[in-house]
């Protein structure tokens, strides 16, 4: 999918019932009368299927604690999404939906595949305007520490330097050491338009900024480890491209922080 491609994504993790009888029977019924493709991704088990599948949906394995997405795409993918929501609410542990959000310490209490064996601070936002390498890379700088963002911003403009950050189709991951912060840091600037990030993949959409403290731990070595390696996977990488809404994505990342991909 590229993107300009609209999906519509509601990331949730399977409640101790599964996926109850009656409501995989609603689920499929309404997946048929849709003009759009309506399908589950369980992350956890690497399995996805189409919704409309009475047999898909059993092989699909939604285990209690899997975390998942249900994606529409399509002619009326968003109206699909906004009734599946509805269906879906009570059966699921929603984390981001484009009807519902529901990021809490409740969640993240709930499901240790969201907790990290290290905190991690987290800022996000949506370009609003065509912006450049520099001007990507400066925003994330003050996103990040916005007291010294010069400073920080020369750093990653140095590590640039050295080779492009580019690490998947659509996603560059600039990364440094710095003094500045004193927990693994995440700033993600998400853009519609292309950015030229000097690289043979091609233009990003989604940078993520990865800052780790002077002198990190164990744990932050590890949780930073995983999410550059599950990044290399492309259905992993073209999920965090596709979720749209900040807490998804989130999520998607502190689980890729939790677990090799």
């Amino acid at each position: 999918m590229e993107l300009n491609t609209i999906d519509y994504r509601i990331t949730f993790f399977v409640k101790d019932q599964g996926l109850p009888p009656q409501v995989a029977s609603q689920l499929t019924r309404l997946a048929k009368k849709f003009k759009s493709l309506v399908y589950i991704d369980n992350i956890t088990q690497n399995r996805s299927t189409n919704a409309e599948s009475s047999l898909g949906l059993l092989q699909v394995g939604l285990c209690p604690g899997d975390f998942c997405q249900l994606i529409t795409v399509g002619m009326d993918a968003e109206w699909a999404n906004f009734v599946l929501t509805d269906l879906l609410s009570s059966t699921f542990d929603f984390v981001a939906s484009d009807k519902l959000c529901d990021f809490s310490e409740t969640i993240t209490n709930t499901y240790p595949q969201l907790t990290p064996q290290c905190e991690v601070d987290f800022h996000y936002v949506k370009a609003q305007a065509v912006l450049s390498k520099f001007e990507i890379l400066k925003g994330l700088s003050q996103l990040i520490y916005p007291k010294e963002s010069d400073e920080l911003l020369l750093a990653l403009i140095k590590r640039e330097e050295r080779s492009s950050t580019a690490m998947a189709k659509q996603i560059a991951l600039p990364h440094v050491i710095s003094s500045y912060v004193e927990k693994p840091t995440i700033a993600i600037i998400r853009s519609d338009y292309p950015v030229d990030w000097a690289s043979k993949m091609g233009d990003v959409n989604v940078i993520i900024a990865l800052v780790l403290p002077e002198k990190p731990t164990k744990e932050m070595i590890m949780a930073a480890t995983y999410l550059t390696r599950s990044l290399l996977s492309e259905d992993f990488s073209q999920r965090l491209v596709h979720t749209r809404q900040p807490k998804g994505l989130q999520a998607l990342i502190l689980y890729a922080m939790c677990q090799l991909l």
